[in-house]
């Protein structure tokens, strides 16, 4: 890229990203109190339907999405607005802001080497009925990883980890006393917020703000494995480690445009909501984008059934005659 261009497309802007970031929280809010007013009039059914929707979205304040790219510090030009919403967000979904930004700074400095990038899981590896099930109910598994982890976190112990650093941090480490500390601020700080839930007896504010980010995970679920799976790995090439897809203009907002996963690695500094531009700067050496959230989802299930009868495979993306071939070593 010439200079110029990326210099103005790594611009930061507080009004966009409070746009955004503003926008998330309202959305939030306007759906937690649309559970409580149902509950308050006693109107189950559309208790019921508003909490669930509350939880759709809410899976995308967190690492899938908000928590995720403010962890970049680039969402807004003044550094505390950003740091405000990313542990307001992280509080919000049970997430640790301190880990999770030492864990992906470690992911995007070696993307795809198995040894040295814990975040992504090892393939091949399927979903099973068990897993879907509780994409559309109530994610045990993410509740377990979440919570099991905050709580040896609290406790003192963090040689339990997110993804598969186990540790992260040695315990020498100075972040690790910062890491144990928010996971005790977690836990007190919701156990505050439960303690008032009972108090004044408005039950659903459990299941949606305690711990709406466990149900309904399917949304986010299905933007965070077109990720990276089914890919290459060890190898030096981002646009053959990560997908570019074109989800749309809903799906995209909610998943802060990381769905332009591989210009999001390339070019790390570049705000969200730059992410579309710089597509279309970098478009004829990039491999073509798959169109539409649902067809996305589509071809990663294709890709997952291909290596449950062949291990070994990788899909390789489509590129357009005008792009450089892939560096594969």
């Amino acid at each position: 890229m010439e200079k110029d261009a990326l210099r103005e497309l790594t611009k930061k802007s507080d009004l966009r990203g409070l746009l955004h970031a503003g926008s998330f929280l309202l959305i939030y809010l306007a759906t937690v109190g649309a559970a409580l007013y149902f509950f308050l009039e006693q109107q189950w059914v559309a208790m019921v339907i508003a909490a669930y929707i509350h939880s759709m979205f809410h899976g995308f304040v967190g690492m899938g999405a908000a928590v995720h790219e403010l962890s970049h510090g680039t969402a807004f030009r003044t550094k505390w607005l950003n740091e405000f919403f990313y542990r307001l967000f992280a509080f919000l979904t049970w997430n640790s802001h301190f880990h999770f930004k030492e864990s992906h700074r470690r992911h995007h400095m070696n993307t795809g080497f198995m040894a040295l990038d814990k975040e992504i899981t090892p393939e091949p590896v399927g979903i099973t009925r068990a897993q879907v099930i509780g994409w559309f109910t109530f994610d045990w598994a993410l509740f377990k990883k979440i919570m099991w982890t905050d709580l040896n976190h609290a406790l003192g112990n963090t040689d339990v980890d997110f993804f598969f650093w186990c540790p992260l941090l040695s315990r020498k480490n100075v972040k690790t006393k910062k890491l144990v500390s928010w996971a005790r601020t977690l836990f007190v700080g919701h156990a505050i917020l439960l303690g008032l839930f009972i108090y004044f007896q408005l039950w659903i504010l459990i299941p949606t703000v305690t711990f709406g980010y466990f149900f309904a995970t399917f949304l986010v679920h299905g933007c965070e494995i077109q990720q990276h799976s089914g890919l290459a790995r060890d190898v030096p090439d981002w646009r053959v480690i990560a997908y570019t897809a074109d989800f749309g203009p809903l799906m995209s907002f909610l998943y802060w445009n990381m769905n332009y996963h591989v210009e999001h690695h390339m070019y790390a500094g570049v705000p969200f909501y730059n992410l579309r531009r710089l597509h279309k700067v970098l478009e004829p050496d990039m491999p073509k984008p798959i169109r539409g959230y649902l067809r996305g989802l589509k071809h990663v299930l294709a890709v997952k059934r291909r290596q449950n009868a062949d291990p070994g495979y990788r899909y390789m993306p489509e590129f357009p005659e005008t792009a450089n071939p892939p560096k594969m070593a």
